[in-house]
């Protein structure tokens, strides 16, 4: 990718991601989801995610895939990690072609998110205060906005 772009690597550096900067930042983009298999998959509170187009997304090396079926909705979800060190790359959601969820945790730098998932499952002691953050207790209903979104991205749905 160009100088444009903003790369990020798995902890042994197996794996590196790189994805536009202007993606990057727009916080629109970032969220954190507190679903079990989140939380279980990378062995922590939540995942920190840039949600983006796959066609914003270059990945050099090959994660290893598992493909995740005990999940909330019943949708079957692509979950990708270094098969060396283990850190968690992204994960693909079938309904939502074309995007691709990137684990934040692989960069230096960390957007603000401007979104919450599952927070139904956050810790009561995690009181999530982000501000500006749109807090959603499981994943947002199919609504206009969120189809305008996800279209803006380049998404089939």
């Amino acid at each position: 990718m160009t100088a444009s772009t903003i790369s990020g690597k798995c902890l042994c550096g197996q794996i590196s991601v790189s994805v536009s900067q202007v993606a990057f930042n727009k916080t629109e983009n970032v969220g954190v989801c507190y679903c079990k298999n989140c939380r279980q998959s990378g062995g922590c509170l939540a995942s920190y995610n840039l949600y983006v187009s796959e066609g914003d997304v270059k990945i050099q090396g090959q994660p290893k895939i598992y493909q995740d079926p005990n999940t909330d909705s019943g949708t079957t979800l692509e979950r990708a990690f270094c098969g060396n060190c283990g850190s968690p790359v992204y994960g693909k959601n079938p309904k939502f072609i074309g995007l691709i969820a990137v684990r934040l945790g692989l960069f230096d730098q960390l957007p603000k998110p401007g979104m919450a998932l599952y927070c139904k499952n956050r810790p009561e002691w995690d009181k999530g205060t982000i501000d500006g953050v749109q807090e959603h207790k499981v994943m947002p209903e199919m609504t206009e906005d969120l189809r305008k979104w996800l279209q803006e991205k380049g998404v089939s749905i």
